[in-house]
């Protein structure tokens, strides 16, 4: 009956021990600050679940001390394990200037809270960190007052010269290459280039002419002739062909092409006969898609 008791008494004790608020302090190192350098700690605060924090009791930036200032406080909250965290971020600024290593005090504070028990206070104590001076208090005697002084640090050599050319053929290439798109789409300037007339005629050809229809051979040859009478900028006979080859040299390599699309074409709508030797659909596509390509070349 004893131990029975005994542990019952012990189960009965520990909801009240897990309703303790407990305080740890973890700084993000215990010494090598200067005077200047920011010092920042974690001060979590675990207790019961249904805790809350008075905010009003919160450590408010501000000077602290003549030689620390309180930055930035930051709290977050969460609850783990059925117990509620209060996680606070700490940022002070030491101003003291030390003649020596020593340690310095940071003031603690107290944290209020309500609880199931009625109101609580988690007292967060002082804790010290180290500080160290800039320089040494009586260095070692020298004749001239610049041997005080440290010489400067040699810098490495960086040489400019490549990384500058680099830039400067990227650049090159890239206008160059925008240059190249611009007269492709016919931006400005190369907006009064010419247009492209047998390019936009080989798509057209190429899908109407899918089937062995005369007729639409006979339309397909009918816009070749308008094709070649507006980059002619006048109708285009057989006759006119050495002066148009002669204004338009990009397409004399077709010269043999040309003379037997002409001919092939006045037999088959003026002459009333179909020779052997006539353009077929095929033919006639391959014949505008040259054209097509010798006229991207200018």
């Amino acid at each position: 009956m004893r131990i029975a008791c005994l542990i019952l008494a012990l189960v009965a004790m520990h909801p009240a021990a897990a309703q303790q608020l407990t305080v740890s302090i973890r700084p993000a190192r215990p010494f090598g600050y200067f005077v200047g350098d920011l010092i920042q700690a974690r001060v979590d605060v675990t207790g019961p679940e249904n805790a809350a924090l008075s905010h009003a009791s919160l450590p408010k930036p501000g000077p602290l001390t003549g030689s620390l200032d309180l930055r930035e406080a930051r709290l977050r909250e969460t609850v783990e394990n059925g117990a509620r965290l209060w996680r606070l971020d700490l940022t002070y600024q030491n101003f003291y200037v030390a003649l020596d290593a020593r340690e310095i005090e940071i003031p603690g504070f107290d944290l209020a809270f309500s609880t199931a028990a009625g109101a609580e206070v988690a007292k967060v104590p002082a804790w010290r960190v180290g500080v160290s001076p800039l320089r040494e208090i009586t260095p070692q005697k020298q004749e001239e007052a610049v041997d005080y002084m440290r010489s400067d640090g040699s810098t490495p050599f960086v040489d400019e010269a490549l990384p500058r050319h680099l830039a400067i053929g990227a650049g090159v290439a890239a206008l160059l290459v925008f240059a190249l798109v611009a007269r492709d789409r016919a931006w400005p300037p190369f907006q009064r280039r010419r247009a492209r007339i047998f390019s936009a005629l080989a798509n057209d050809i190429s899908n109407r002419l899918r089937g062995s229809d005369d007729r639409e051979l006979d339309a397909a040859i009918q816009s070749a002739h308008r094709a070649l009478d507006t980059a002619n900028g006048a109708t285009l006979l057989s006759s006119d062909l050495a002066d148009f080859l002669r204004r338009r040299p990009e397409f004399r390599p077709l010269q043999i092409d040309f003379e037997r699309f002409f001919a092939a074409s006045k037999r088959r709508f003026f002459g009333g006969e179909r020779a052997s030797d006539d353009f077929r659909a095929d033919e006639l596509a391959q014949f505008v898609s040259a054209l097509a390509r010798q006229e991207r070349v200018r």
